[in-house]
């Protein structure tokens, strides 16, 4: 997820905006689901992908960067972003190539920062440029059906967007106000933590559901720059067809508010325990490692980078770090990285009811079903590849 500083924007703008401006903590839940347990097997993945793209030499199409995002398509096909290349590549249910579209730039269909939205209604492929905030659609063909300016509405969102079924984009604003109000009397690698608006945009038209939400952890540098804190707590969020779930990852619950702007459900669960240990870090940084193909950048990595992260430890870990909306109204929740090299995720069901537990040996989830999840990996070579995995139950 790509978060930066941008400021305002250079031309006026018409924006119509509806505020709910209640209170959080006056909003009464109407229903809270606990869940100590799953209520089914557990799941991994199977000992073979179904599919899996990526090389290390030969056809270009093959060969990725930086694959920033991937989206399973009804009729078994993929869709790859590589922002390295500045496009975007579709291959069939066996792995074969069908076609790329886009380059780098910043004309109709050319992108600068690159993902893939899941979801979307109204065109087959949905892309988000975050470097432009610009929305592109796309046909099944990669031709370019619409380009859109989020700045014409005055959206610049931190996190997301993420596309509702209704054809609402929810996301978390930059702040307002970056610096005074958050900065008086920090020093130098101090931490604080912004408050944020949780936002859906239709057309022209922004609302604002939820407000005076804890946001992003930054870490203080100087006056008028901050940046993300490693190991740092955010506000994550998947809309679905009745609103919005999301939470601040203090601990496992997660809340529901509906497109009105009232909170209808909480979900409470048992998640792995968030206490910091020894073990846990050193999982963290084995899982930072394998990113790494040589031993000089292993090295340079322990030795530049190393510390830095290990010197922000928390008291307590996030308990998660993103959720993945399934188009029936479940939900994945991804626990937070520490549980690196490999990852572990909860399936929540509309209620707020865990349902499954999903431990991957290795990989970063793109995308995500029921019973399959498309994953960024590397072989056993260290090439970049995509695999899609069917789930089975664990033991199966």
């Amino acid at each position: 997820m790509h978060r930066r500083r941008l400021g305002s924007p250079s031309r006026a703008v018409l924006l119509i905006t509806v505020s709910i401006l209640v209170p959080p903590q006056a909003i009464a839940a109407q229903e809270v689901t606990e869940s100590v347990t799953p209520r089914a097997p557990d799941l991994t993945v199977a000992d073979e992908p179904r599919m899996r793209v990526g090389i290390v030499d030969g056809p270009l199409e093959y060969i990725f960067g930086n694959v920033t995002g991937a989206v399973r398509l009804d009729d078994g096909s993929i869709v790859v972003a590589d922002e390295q290349s500045g496009n975007i590549r579709r291959y069939d249910a066996d792995g074969r190539h069908i076609w790329t579209s886009g380059r780098s730039g910043e004309g109709p269909g050319e992108y600068e920062g690159l993902r893939l939205l899941r979801n979307c209604p109204g065109a087959p492929l949905t892309v988000f440029d975050w470097s432009l905030d610009r929305i592109t659609e796309l046909d099944l063909d990669g031709n370019v059906l619409a380009t859109r300016s989020l700045l014409s509405a005055g959206v610049r969102p931190y996190n997301g967007p993420f596309c509702a079924p209704g054809g609402r984009l929810v996301y978390t604003p930059w702040p307002d106000d970056m610096g005074a109000s958050y900065e008086e009397g920090l020093a130098e690698g101090d931490v604080y933590r912004w408050q944020t608006t949780l936002a859906s945009v239709e057309g022209e038209s922004v609302v604002t559901l939820r407000s005076g939400l804890p946001g992003a952890e930054r870490f203080f540098i100087e006056a008028g720059a901050s940046g993300p804190r490693w190991w740092g707590r955010d506000m994550e969020f998947a809309p679905t067809g009745t609103g919005v779930w999301y939470g601040t990852a203090d601990d496992y619950e997660l809340e529901h508010v509906d497109w009105t702007g009232r909170v209808t459900r909480v979900a409470r669960w048992a998640g792995p325990d968030l206490t910091v240990a020894g073990d846990r870090v050193d999982s963290y940084r084995e899982g930072w490692l394998a990113r790494y193909d040589d031993p000089g950048a292993r090295r340079n990595f322990e030795r530049d980078v190393w510390p830095d992260i290990r010197d922000q430890l928390p008291e307590r870990f996030p308990a998660y770090e993103a959720l993945i909306a399934l188009t029936d109204g479940a939900f994945w929740v991804k626990t937070h990285g520490w549980l690196a090299p490999g990852e572990e995720l909860h399936l929540l069901d509309a209620s707020g009811a865990w349902l499954r537990r999903l431990t991957l040996p290795s990989g970063a989830v793109l995308d995500a079903g029921r019973d399959w999840v498309l994953l960024r990996q590397r072989d056993e070579f260290g090439v970049p590849t995509v695999a899609l995995y069917d789930l089975v139950e664990t033991g199966g």
